[in-house]
């Protein structure tokens, strides 16, 4: 419904909407995505990563390399699966993570919060876990800078 009275409204102005090609190509746009998503990336800050120790249910994933995990350490609770990994290790089975990261696989509907060191590998991955059919998936934006600040520790 609102489509079709998208249409007509761009077809009787005399802008860019209104033009021949713009109307072709709309509809395409939008079955997309590219103005909407159907799962939205939420973010959480350092409170509430600061409580996932007695929130069990939830998954913090660190998606930074071991390699950097050596130099600065990791967040207490988290799972260490690098951003390159992050598909793989959400399709496998559940048997294969609980022996690999010593938990059950997330479910659908799990909260997963991702991490890496500012946040950008971690929207990333975040967005990967959503295109996999997670629902409940969020971008800790500071990350692991944020935590070491707030944490006291050396960056």
């Amino acid at each position: 419904m609102f489509l079709r009275q998208f249409l007509v409204a761009a077809r009787t102005t005399n802008s860019i909407l209104g033009s021949p090609e713009a109307i072709q190509v709309l509809p395409w746009a939008i079955s997309q995505r590219l103005y909407s998503s159907a799962t939205s990336i939420g973010i959480v800050d350092y409170a509430v990563v600061k409580k996932l120790p007695n929130e069990p249910q939830k998954l913090l994933i660190d998606v930074r390399e071991p390699d950097e995990l050596k130099e600065t350490g990791q967040i207490p609770t988290s799972v260490n699966i690098p951003l390159g990994r992050v598909s793989q290790e959400l399709s496998t089975s559940n048997e294969a993570f609980k022996s690999k990261y010593g938990r059950d696989k997330p479910q659908p509907n799990t909260e997963i919060i991702f991490h890496c060191k500012i946040g950008k590998r971690s929207l990333k991955a975040a967005e990967t876990a959503a295109s996999l059919g997670f629902k409940n998936v969020k971008n800790y934006e500071g990350s692991w800078t944020d935590w070491a600040e707030r944490e006291g520790l050396t960056k």
